[in-house]
């Protein structure tokens, strides 16, 4: 049971980014080309580097692939942000599973020669 919870713990860390994605308006943010975005059409996400950017569309690049969309069909559009915060709570939540993994293991008794014994008087 022990080790099935600190499985789970372990994907869960490495599934985490250190970037987070925070919604912005088209209308009053100026887009910046180069920049990582998450775009939602149609209830499906796609993140991707803005090229070029026009009055009434933008060509996005997805998979070394470019695409060319009318920002009327744009639902919700999020910038990427680094975090601080998520980048500093990874590296300690690796470093508390490592330490209680070699914990474990130096504390449990595998069958491999007398084991630890205290001496009594």
């Amino acid at each position: 049971m022990k080790t099935t919870i600190l499985y789970l713990i372990v994907i869960s860390f490495l599934f985490q980014s250190c970037y987070t994605y925070r919604a912005i308006d088209l209308k009053g943010t100026s887009l910046e080309v180069g920049k990582n975005y998450k775009i939602g059409q149609d209830m499906k996400f796609v993140k991707s580097k803005l090229q070029v950017v026009n009055d009434s569309t933008i060509t996005i690049k997805v998979r070394n692939t470019q695409q060319e969309i009318s920002i009327s069909n744009i639902k919700e559009f999020k910038e990427q942000k680094y975090s601080t915060l998520k980048t500093v709570g990874f590296v300690l939540g690796i470093g508390l599973v490592t330490v209680g993994v070699v914990g474990a293991i130096a504390m449990s008794d595998f069958g491999f020669g007398d084991g630890f014994t205290l001496a009594q008087n």
